[in-house]
């Protein structure tokens, strides 16, 4: 008589990790922290960025505009107590300001904490200046000029804005006679 031989099925083997997997994967995981988490925690060059774009786009929209309509638009800046800037088509008193094309109200930007939404924890930098003024004024021809207190504008030679957030600063250049806007 044969003897059979119960044949029983063959269970895969199960491994689990080993301890140089784990702590490869902790390592791994460790770096990938400390490069992503602080720049996650501070937004201060985001937020520079934006109130810079910000700028740079009102100053176009100030030359766009004297294009337009032929005639020549002042943006003023106050960097005073304010800290704002505003669009003007008649700087001499009484001033005129143009009216925001989305908000219907007089075109003013203000930083700062009771500022415009998005720009509370921006500023504009006292180092702002066109030939040592603190007016650009673009003519029909989009052509940059710097304009002193009295009204009168003479052809810029040399302008800047500059916008920061915490400790991160953006330059914004206006090249003279082109008008050309560029953010450092």
């Amino acid at each position: 008589m044969r003897r059979t031989r119960s044949v029983r099925p063959v269970r895969p083997v199960r491994r689990g990790f080993t301890l140089v997997e784990i702590l490869v994967v902790v390592v791994i995981l460790g770096i990938a922290s400390a490069v992503i988490v602080p720049r996650i925690g501070n937004s201060n060059d985001l937020k520079a960025a934006a109130a810079a774009r910000l700028v740079m786009a009102d100053l176009i929209y100030a030359q766009n505009r004297a294009i337009a309509m032929q005639q020549m638009h002042y943006v003023k800046f106050d960097l005073g107590t304010t800290k704002s800037y505003k669009i003007l088509t008649k700087f001499t008193s009484p001033e005129t300001i143009v009216t925001h094309p989305v908000t219907k109200n007089n075109y003013v930007v203000t930083f700062g904490t009771n500022g415009t939404p998005g720009l509370q924890n921006c500023t504009l930098e006292s180092t702002t200046a066109f030939d040592s003024q603190v007016t650009v004024a673009f003519d029909e021809l989009g052509q940059p000029y710097s304009v002193n207190g009295t009204g009168t504008a003479t052809i810029m030679t040399s302008g800047q804005v500059k916008v920061g957030c915490g400790t991160y600063t953006l330059t914004i250049t206006i090249e003279p006679y082109t008008g050309e806007l560029t953010i450092q």
